[in-house]
């Protein structure tokens, strides 16, 4: 068999990363019927990203219950790619996802960056795809909703020994002025033969067909995919349960409170009466808008990246 022709959507998070994994894989079967593989995010993730992240992390002398070496981790990649493509498989295109590509949500919190780790797992998870990654496709998104959004994920996991208040989490993103263009640096040293994609959440709703189009090549007609159920859909914490939360860690310890944090989100579930969670003062805000308009306005100059905008899609 030819090496197919592979498409890797690496996030980032909070751009709308599991709609579009959710219209991926209920129309698996489909997309198969036309050549083209969509792997599961959730086996992409079990069987790739997290055990390059083991591997990574055990490198930079992190103590993790399970481990592994390189060729612990060359033959658990190798076994998961194996396993891809049957041999009566007609497959010429395969769709790699995982918003995890450069790490997580509290990796950015923690330390007020765009992923701390983003070099070294960029770099593991790509020295392990043994094909030729031929586009990446990635969604970025205003600084101040980015680090808003990626506090209130933080939330849902973080232990007591881990948290950091929304105060430290503002000042180091203010420090370190997080920069997009920086983070697509890396994704082209270890991707040099794709062509990297990406597009504003801002623009989203407008542009989401199109985004779908692109990942899933010009041998599908985009408009027979059926919308996904949405049946296991996470709920948002709201503005008011984040900052009810914050308040009983401070009143009563991060230990305590954070026991009580699905209750409250369920109390105060996201919505127009509870509103969204903004760390942000204003001023604050309007800075780091206009530090992601600049970003922005360089990847657009960029002649080594595609920025998908809405005029594009109006032309369609």
């Amino acid at each position: 068999m030819s090496e197919p022709y592979v498409v890797l959507h690496g996030g980032f998070h909070k751009t709308a990363t599991s709609h579009i994994q959710s219209m991926l894989g209920r129309n698996t079967g489909y997309l198969k019927r036309q050549g083209v593989l969509y792997v599961h995010h959730r086996d992409m993730r079990k069987q790739l990203t997290v055990p390059c992240q083991l591997y990574i992390y055990a490198q930079n002398g992190k103590n993790y219950r399970t481990t592994y070496n390189d060729e612990e981790l060359a033959e658990k990649t190798g076994a998961f790619f194996d396993g891809l493509i049957g041999k009566k498989d007609k497959i010429d295109r395969v769709i790699l996802s995982d918003e995890n590509l450069a790490g997580h949500c509290g990796h950015c919190v923690r330390r007020g960056l765009l992923y701390l780790w983003r070099d070294e797992l960029i770099g593991a998870i790509a020295s392990q795809i043994p094909w030729t990654v031929r586009e990446v496709h990635l969604g970025l998104r205003n600084y101040a909703d980015f680090f808003a959004s990626a506090y209130v994920e933080y939330l849902r996991s973080v232990t007591s020994e881990h948290f950091t208040d929304e105060t430290v989490m503002r000042k180091r993103v203010l420090e370190h002025m997080p920069n997009w263009m920086k983070v697509l640096k890396v994704v082209r040293k270890h991707f040099p033969e794709a062509r990297i994609v990406v597009w504003r959440y801002e623009d989203f709703r407008q542009l989401d067909m199109q985004v779908l189009s692109n990942l899933c090549g010009p041998g599908v007609d985009i408009s027979k995919l059926k919308p996904p159920k949405d049946k296991n859909k996470r709920p948002t914490a709201s503005g008011k349960a984040v900052a009810e939360l914050l308040q009983m860690i401070h009143r009563d310890g991060a230990e305590a409170a954070l026991e009580q944090r699905v209750a409250l989100q369920e109390k105060y579930p996201r919505g127009a009466e509870y509103g969204n969670y903004d760390p942000w003062t204003p001023s604050e805000r309007a800075h780091l808008t206009r530090m992601y308009d600049r970003d922005v306005a360089d990847i657009r100059a960029s002649s080594d990246i595609t920025l998908v905008e809405l005029e594009h899609a109006e032309s369609r």
